[in-house]
């Protein structure tokens, strides 16, 4: 049957319509796909050099930044070569020739003997001294000493403290005034072994904890027994006095 001339003209357009819209749609997909994948590209990249630009940083800053704080590095070894209490035996600007009382158990180098005269350079260095104070280490002064070597010298690694005494049981710190020199000194005095402590902040005042006993304040005792010294001396003062005028 043929088809009707006013069916034939509606068809056409409409097809003609559908065809056009289908492929507008066809063309705008693939270019919508195709900016989210070049957006989506370029986020994955900035987001890989991020990620790769931290963790570079992170590369660099941690090996020089402490895995333990300056004194319990010193009491465990920690980039630390050797640990001695030594006699300054000649000095000059740029170094000092030291002489060995004692080695602790720190130690990592082996050769290393009591009596052995090591020499020591950039004093100064020293993370406990300022360039003034490292100007007072002089000949005939006794110290503990936390060193590196380099090559024929040693050199800092962490603290160097001055002490008085003629070996590690009888050694005493010049500047015993913190807990940490408390618990300084009793580390030399143990020869390097003892090593446990921790501080005690509950009260008034701090306390030092030594493998879980509490270690008395001694000056704050030395104060009391000086302060109850005083009021006895007092009263036997005001005693003496009342009975001499009762006798008058």
């Amino acid at each position: 049957m043929p088809l009707n001339p006013t069916t034939h003209n509606n068809v056409y357009p409409k097809l003609l319509s559908h065809i056009l819209l289908s492929t507008w749609f066809h063309v705008n997909f693939r270019y919508t796909r195709t900016l989210y994948e070049i957006y989506f590209s370029n986020t994955m990249i900035k987001n890989i050099f991020f990620f790769l630009t931290i963790s570079f940083c992170a590369f660099l800053i941690v090996p020089t930044t402490y895995a333990c704080e300056p004194l319990g590095c010193l009491f465990s070894g920690h980039k630390q070569d050797i640990l001695i209490l030594g006699e300054v035996t000649t000095i000059t600007n740029d170094k000092g020739d030291i002489k060995i009382i004692f080695v602790f158990p720190q130690n990592q180098v082996s050769s290393l003997r009591e009596e052995d005269i090591i020499s020591v350079k950039n004093f100064e260095k020293f993370i406990n001294l300022s360039d003034e104070e490292a100007q007072t280490i002089s000949e005939g002064k006794k110290y503990l000493m936390s060193l590196n070597q380099n090559d024929n010298f040693y050199v800092p690694a962490w603290g160097v403290y001055e002490i008085v005494g003629t070996n590690y049981s009888d050694a005493k710190l010049v500047d015993n005034e913190s807990l940490d020199d408390k618990a300084l000194e009793i580390f030399i005095n143990s020869g390097g072994r003892e090593k446990d402590f921790a501080f005690d902040y509950s009260g008034a005042e701090p306390i030092l904890v030594v493998r879980g006993e509490r270690q008395a304040n001694q000056a704050k005792e030395k104060n009391m027994l000086w302060y109850v010294f005083g009021i006895g001396i007092l009263v036997l003062t005001v005693g003496s006095i009342l009975i001499l005028k009762k006798k008058k």
